[in-house]
């Protein structure tokens, strides 16, 4: 069809050029065809490999919306985390 509409689109194609430290936070068996955690795992991986800041997390059983209270709760954690290491404390020393 046009390979280089889905190139252009492709976050993948652009890892290169993402500097903003990024979280990832994906359910273990998202079923959402547009969404699949290979496609995330690989962004990450992309990202990783050209010195990007990038933390991806999995939570198991979990599909495209998270249900369970302990990955409900994980996330939460995880995105407070993020959040004061590189908003909140991103200018001074952070201790965790």
């Amino acid at each position: 069809m046009a390979p280089e509409v889905y190139f252009n689109m492709s976050p993948f194609s652009f890892a290169n050029q993402i500097k903003t430290p990024l979280l990832m936070i994906h359910g273990e068996a998202d079923n959402n065809p547009g969404t699949f955690p290979i496609q995330s795992e690989r962004l990450y991986n992309a990202i990783k490999g050209h010195g990007g800041t990038v933390r991806f997390v999995q939570l198991p059983f979990e599909s495209h919306g998270y249900a369970a209270k302990e990955n409900i709760l994980h996330m939460l954690w995880e995105q407070n985390q993020w959040l004061n290491k590189y908003v909140k404390y991103a200018n001074t020393p952070y201790v965790k």
